[in-house]
């Protein structure tokens, strides 16, 4: 499914960005440029950071 509509980013890149390591937005966006644009992906951004910590175990933190 494609999250960041600007920068062309779906959502196993950001899934894959958290494996790597991401745990916020702002890591995301660094990793692969999801949500530096106008902004309306981010709430799917951290929805997905979410589902991807809570799958791992981990807690999440948007930002």
């Amino acid at each position: 499914m494609l999250v960041c509509h600007c920068h062309a980013v779906n959502d196993h890149t950001i899934r894959r960005c958290v494996n790597d390591g991401a745990r916020s937005r702002g890591d995301v966006r660094e990793a692969c440029g999801a949500g530096s644009s106008c902004g309306a992906c981010r709430p799917a951004i951290d929805r997905l950071i979410e589902l991807q910590h809570d799958a791992q175990g981990a807690v999440a933190t948007p930002g």
